[in-house]
């Protein structure tokens, strides 16, 4: 609710202060004196329309922050306030916010009613209205919880099923590659000690020939001792010798005979093998944790498997739960809608309006738990109606959420000419309803009819001269003077006057 508003430099107006009343607050005053200029003044300190002021400001009271608030608020009283020179920006208590997160903050206390919003016809108005009347909160969270928990595992679902698409290609690549590995079975240092073994082969008729040399010298071993003991020599350093050679030649026959027992073709075949391997790999200790690599990798598809299984199952039970509370709450939204439908045709009846009908329909599990409300007017579509029709219905539909306590207390509503292009029992019966909604709602209205400016708790007068417009509040005087106005086009008459003096006292 807005306590006091002032505006400086606003096209036409230079300065304004205002103090509304809590109610109904009505706008009058000759056409091009300004009455929407200081509207869309007042709206732009909520972000609903652009501002054309260099300065606004507004203490507001009762603004019920929602928990994702994106500023916080200290105390029940918050000073909004605008400063435009290059470029407009917008403060609360003194801590400036963006455009965007002023209108998150005053989403739900303050509406302005135009004829491009069709929010309050919508099937999701209609259905909160049925749950209002049915009260499903309790049920409505519960299936909001599990409608987003259902959401989230689908998702996580559909991640999946991503990522098995191309999991059946990588997994069989990773298969081959991984058999491919272990079917070679590559060990450390065997690729070095192959090529070695491959050059010892090839000098292995050299090594025999030399071998049998050795060994014939090995034979005339004796003749050199007996030689050494001859001529008196000491043969220590001889002896030591041929026990090297020895050893030499027994290492040497075992090479030769270990030689013999290898397939070169085989040998071969496995220096091809290991030698791809390291072109590919590096070495054999990275083929072998590649080979480690890919067995993760087939595990991990395996898992995916199973994961892919078990989301099912869960999705499955959510997709249950949430079901039935969707039906829980579709139920009871049909047996709220004849008392809705009731009320709505009450206010219409009211307002010189032909009777609504509300018909639910079932689609698909969503967010409204899977219903859908349509709302004609005698019959007719929505859309066929004509703007003051709109107007009107939208009036009764507020009505019906005040009757049922679902309106915000004093939040504020903005109306501009809602009774324009109305008859005069039309513009009464809009004028009795507005009044009514005042109860809750602090209503700020432009109008240049008499009914509703005769219902105003608080009725300021917009004018203009020599090009500057000003506002201000009336006295029952000047009230009487500015609805006989209305009354007489301009040319007050003492009947005119009578009238409204009529109309105040009603």
């Amino acid at each position: 609710m807005i306590k006091r508003v002032s505006i400086k430099d606003a096209l036409s107006f230079k300065n304004v202060v205002l103090e509304p009343h809590i109610g109904l607050n009505v706008f009058s005053g000759p056409s091009g004196a300004g009455k929407s200029i200081l509207m869309d003044a007042i709206l732009s300190l909520f972000g609903l329309k652009e501002s054309e002021a260099a300065q606004a400001e507004a203490v507001v009271t009762g603004i019920k922050a929602p928990i994702d608030a994106p500023i916080a608020i200290d105390g029940d009283e918050i000073v909004v306030r605008l400063i435009k020179k290059e470029k407009v920006r917008f403060f609360i208590n003194d801590a400036q916010i963006g455009k965007s997160a002023l209108k998150t903050l005053f989403e739900s206390a303050a509406r302005r009613l135009n004829q491009k919003e069709t929010s309050d016809i919508s099937s999701i108005n209609m259905l909160s209205l049925l749950d209002l009347i049915a009260r499903n909160d309790q049920t409505r969270s519960e299936f909001a919880l599990a409608y987003d928990a259902l959401n989230a595992k689908i998702a996580e679902l559909e991640d999946l099923k991503k990522r098995d698409s191309n999991a059946r290609e990588l997994m069989e690549s990773a298969r081959f590659e991984l058999e491919k590995i272990v079917s070679i079975a590559p060990k450390e240092g065997e690729y070095e000690r192959l090529l070695e073994l491959k050059k010892q082969l090839s000098k292995k008729a050299k090594i025999a020939e030399i071998l049998q040399k050795a060994r014939e010298f090995k034979e005339l071993e004796d003749d050199v001792y007996a030689l050494y003991d001859a001529l008196e020599l000491d043969r220590a350093a001889f002896e030591e010798g041929m026990n090297d050679l020895t050893a030499a030649l027994e290492t040497a026959q075992n090479d030769l005979d270990e030689m013999d027992a290898i397939d070169p073709e085989s040998m071969l075949d496995r220096i091809e093998k290991l030698s791809g391997l390291i072109r590919r790999y590096g070495g054999a200790r990275e083929a072998i944790e590649r080979a480690e690599e890919k067995r993760k990798e087939l595990e991990s598809f395996e898992s995916l498997e199973i994961d892919m299984k078990r989301l099912s199952n869960e999705v499955k039970a959510l997709d249950n739960a949430a079901c039935d509370l969707a039906k829980i709450i579709r139920q009871t939204r049909i047996k709220a809608l004849k008392p809705l439908q009731e009320k709505i045709n009450v206010y219409l009846a009211r307002l010189r309006m032909p009777p609504a009908k509300i018909e639910l329909s079932e689609t698909k599990l969503d967010e409204t738990a899977g219903q859908i409300a349509a709302l004609t007017l005698n019959g007719a579509a929505i859309d066929k109606i004509s703007g003051g029709e709109l107007n009107r219905l939208r009036l009764a539909l507020l009505a019906a959420r005040v009757e049922f306590g679902g309106a915000s207390d004093r939040a504020m509503l903005f109306l501009d000419e809602i009774d324009a292009n109305v008859s005069g029992e039309e513009s009464a019966s809009v004028a009795v309803v507005l009044k009514f909604l005042s109860s809750r709602y602090q209503i700020f209205a432009i109008s240049h009819q008499s009914q509703l400016t005769s219902k105003a708790d608080a009725h300021f007068l917009v004018s203009k001269a020599n090009g500057a417009s000003s506002v201000k509040p009336l006295d029952r005087e000047g009230r009487v003077k500015e609805i006989a106005r209305i009354i007489s086009a301009d040319k007050i008459t003492d009947a005119a006057l009578r009238h409204a003096e009529t109309l105040l006292s009603e």
